[in-house]
């Protein structure tokens, strides 16, 4: 981890406080002063460099960016795919920690996508050369010229790390990526097992998920239970991986 200018003190009496992955908060200082941050404050976040790979990786333990990469290159290379062949697009791409770890496995074609700028900055900042391009934009508003140009690239995989938890990546933009996938092609997420398992009052993302796998047009191919990461508190956040193919 390269030299920070910042320091990070975590919230008193952290350890009796249950927040959500969308709620937690920490406190940085900065040139002598402190202010208040959610980790889901994204925009100000990528904007101060080191700050997003510090956080998730020193004091959180972040995991999903090397064991989804990992997972997806020994799974689609045992159906005779090389790592060369994947054209990747991913979604909710943030600082590029994701597209690293592809690129560290032999991936040669990633598309990147976020609705931030301070994301595209970050990514170009943190992870230089990565991308292959790198779209700065909602895909449900996308121009015809770039959704031209995706459909072009014939993109044969779709990946989506640790960006579908309230106040992530709408189940619009998920769909929208979905068809610029290639048939045969791979999908890819994580999301946390208990929205996962939730039959009762499950999210709007999985009552989808559910829907194309009944209807068929995705079809599962492997499932991977781990440790997302921590949350402030120590306690584990278990996240699954799961892996598809698209049918139609």
């Amino acid at each position: 981890m390269n030299q920070t200018n910042f320091q990070i003190r975590l919230p008193d009496n952290i350890q009796n406080l249950h927040l959500a992955e969308n709620e937690e908060y920490f406190f940085i200082t900065q040139n002598g002063q402190e202010h208040r941050l959610r980790l889901h404050d994204y925009a100000e976040v990528y904007s101060i460099p080191g700050l997003y790979e510090y956080i998730l990786l020193e004091k959180l333990g972040y995991r999903s960016y090397e064991v989804m990469p990992a997972l997806l290159v020994e799974k689609v290379t045992e159906t005779g795919l090389a790592v060369e062949q994947l054209k990747i697009l991913e979604i909710g791409a943030g600082s590029g920690l994701f597209g690293k770890a592809l690129a560290k496995r032999g991936v040669t074609s990633i598309i990147g996508v976020d609705k931030l700028p301070e994301a595209a900055v970050a990514a170009n900042r943190e992870s230089p050369g990565i991308y292959q391009e790198y779209i700065v934009d909602d895909l449900t508003k996308l121009s015809q010229s770039t959704q031209n140009k995706l459909e072009q690239l014939k993109i044969n995989c779709l990946v989506c790390c640790s960006a579908l938890s309230t106040g992530h990546i709408p189940v619009a933009v998920f769909k929208v990526a979905l068809n610029l996938i290639q048939k045969g092609g791979w999908v890819m997420f994580n999301i946390s097992k208990t929205s996962y398992d939730n039959q009762i009052n499950p999210s709007e993302f999985i009552c989808f998920y559910r829907e194309e796998i009944s209807q068929g047009n995705l079809e599962l191919y492997h499932t991977h239970v781990y440790e997302h990461r921590r949350f402030f508190n120590g306690q584990a956040l278990q996240h699954i991986a799961v892996l598809a193919r698209k049918q139609r």
